[in-house]
């Protein structure tokens, strides 16, 4: 009987030492899904923190000396990886979060002629004020914390890719040693990343050639579907736009040139929080590219206000 008592005392002691970081990862994991919402992308997020335990095997597995109070520490006891289903957004999350968060360092490998290997996009971030506040608190009881920095980490992958990784992770980077005299199982391993890069590009150029296929027809809702990808709601294109698109090839046309990589840029940095919705992109694509006036006479008020609020600060 001792013996569970003092089993469930330290079952008890590992959930509370876990306490601030959870409650720092709820935080940051909540802030980061209201942009991947406002922005309107499809996404998947997974968020993970290190158990004590977990940060110790780290610790103890690179060596005594490796990290220091006063140099180098552990900068991923949370981590956060968002998977995309389209590889341009995987660069737009990157470009985004470079900008909105403090970063500390930056792992973005670029692909070489000679050598394939999966290419990590990371950013290593610095904690909010707030939440830095909660982590100090929690080092003046724990000290192995002295071996962490007030960081967290976001890894940006698309869906396609992610079972590999995942694979990757479990199989290979976690044992290393098993690995060592199988130089064409390795290579081979890496191959079946390639073919995966190459299906993320024949998927962004397929919805492409539906969006002009249905821009051609002058299938609008599709078009728009097809072009940005957006997670739109089911509310359908107003009447008087589809109208104005059908008798008017030159606005059609340029509504469907507009660049999908500026748009959603724009409405990631800008803060601009609105229904993502058919007939608010095209609002959007006129206010910002094509100033026609029947289209802004069609925006509503409060929309326009907001436009004027938020993309000409």
């Amino acid at each position: 009987m001792r013996k569970n008592h003092f089993s469930s005392i330290d079952i008890t002691c590992k959930i509370m030492r876990n306490i601030p970081f959870n409650k720092i990862k709820n935080r940051i994991e909540e802030e980061i899904i209201q942009d991947l919402d406002r922005i309107g992308i499809y996404y998947r997020i997974h968020s993970r923190t290190k158990t004590v335990e977990s940060l110790q095997q780290k610790i103890t597995t690179k060596g005594e000396g490796y990290y220091q109070p006063d140099g180098k520490k552990v900068q991923d006891m949370i981590g956060y990886r968002i998977t995309t289903y389209f590889i341009d957004d995987v660069n737009l999350l990157w470009n985004y979060f470079s900008e909105k968060f403090v970063i500390v360092d930056k792992q973005y490998d670029l692909p070489t002629s000679d050598v394939f290997k999966p290419l990590r996009k990371n950013l290593i971030c610095r904690y909010s004020d707030d939440n830095s506040a909660i982590f100090n608190e929690a080092k003046l009881v724990d000290r192995v914390l002295d071996l962490v920095d007030n960081t967290f980490e976001i890894q940006f992958r698309t869906t396609s890719s992610e079972g590999w990784h995942e694979v990757d992770h479990a199989l290979r980077y976690k044992c290393k040693n098993d690995w060592i005299d199988y130089r064409e199982e390795d290579k081979m391993f890496n191959g079946i990343y390639a073919i995966l890069e190459t299906t993320d590009r024949t998927l962004k150029s397929l919805f492409e050639n539906m969006a002009y296929n249905h821009y051609k027809c002058k299938n609008w809702e599709a078009m728009l579907r097809m072009k940005f990808f957006l997670n739109f709601d089911k509310g359908s294109l107003s009447s008087a736009l589809k109208d104005l698109l059908n008798r008017d090839n030159a606005l059609a046309k340029k509504v469907f040139r507009c660049s999908r990589a500026d748009l959603l840029y724009k409405i990631a940095i800008s803060g601009l929080d609105i229904p993502v919705s058919f007939n608010n992109i095209v609002f959007l694509i006129n206010y910002l590219c094509i100033k026609n006036e029947e289209i802004s006479d069609l925006t509503p008020h409060w929309l326009v206000k907001k436009y004027d609020s938020t993309l000409n600060d």
